[in-house]
């Protein structure tokens, strides 16, 4: 074989040897490249944190509840009796719950009609039982919004509710405070102002004395709150054995004569929804004043 073959033979093989390596390159980079990665063990136990990991606070806080103001009057618990009703019911039920022993005068044996639909006014015509209502549905959203429970006799004025019914709903209630809400009247229209009705002597018993006296004590600065809120006259305040409702009350009451409807000015004032808001906030403040004195009795 001459020389000039042998260097063609060697320069071929040279060209195989060169593809040849090419090849095996290729195939080695793509191996590499679609070998998986390792699967992480789901059961592996995570490593503790250490140095600056272990002490470092976290990126955010939480934002603090802020906690509702109940109220100067929370926990009081506060009865509302709008006087009468649509329709009166004449049937009769005992004055007192008291024998004629303790009370010769006025006991379970003095028999008084259930309930009455009240006076109305002289000069707007509007019924007393209408304006109970109105005046204390206000009063209501008063002591609410101030923290108090109150509890409605009614509120509605389709209802058949003896001042006996009235009284035991907020005895039932073990209500701090009830609050009878009527409006007056009288046969003089120059007679005007505010007044108020307590217990009298009752069954005559000490304890029944002592829970007079602590009325008289609350309507006093009662009537004086309400005065300052709406202008009205003070008159006075009254006790007596005759009112079905306080005599069968076994938690404080008062009667909150709101004005009279003979005279023309407050008949006309006791039917203005303005009129109406100065009551209760008067009764409001008074709450207010006297909570403390109210919920430690």
């Amino acid at each position: 074989m001459n020389k000039k073959i042998l260097i063609i033979l060697f320069a071929a093989l040279v060209c195989v040897a060169f593809v040849l390596g090419i090849v095996i390159f290729v195939v080695s980079v793509g191996e590499s490249h679609n070998t998986p990665k390792p699967t992480e063990d789901p059961y592996a136990e995570t490593p503790e944190p250490t140095g600056e990991q272990a002490t470092a606070e976290p990126s955010f806080t939480e934002e603090p509840t802020a906690t509702p103001d109940p109220g100067p009057l929370a926990g009081l618990i506060i009865g509302i009796d709008p006087g009468h009703q649509r329709r009166g019911n004449s049937e009769k039920e005992p004055c007192a719950p008291w024998d004629a022993s303790k009370n010769a005068q006025v006991n379970n044996g003095t028999m008084k009609a259930k309930t009455t639909s009240g006076t109305s006014g002289k000069f707007t015509n509007v019924d007393e039982y209408v304006v109970t209502l109105d005046i204390s549905l206000k009063i209501k959203a008063h002591l609410e919004a101030l923290g108090a429970t109150v509890v409605m006799t009614r509120e509605t004025a389709d209802v058949d509710l003896s001042n006996i019914d009235r009284a035991e709903i907020c005895n039932k209630a073990n209500c701090h405070i009830v609050l009878r809400i009527h409006c007056n009247g009288a046969d003089n229209p120059a007679v005007n102002g505010v007044e108020a009705w307590i217990r009298g002597n009752g069954d005559g018993s000490d304890e029944y004395k002592a829970l007079g006296a602590y009325e008289k004590k609350l309507a006093e600065a009662l009537l004086t709150y309400y005065c300052e809120a709406t202008g009205a006259t003070k008159r006075n305040v009254n006790t007596s054995d005759n009112y079905t409702g306080l005599n069968w009350s076994t938690v404080p009451s008062i009667i909150i004569e709101c004005g009279f409807m003979s005279n023309e000015e407050e008949d006309n004032l006791l039917v203005s929804p303005d009129y109406q808001e100065k009551i209760a906030t008067g009764i409001a403040n008074w709450a207010v004043a006297y909570s403390g004195t109210l919920l430690n009795r």
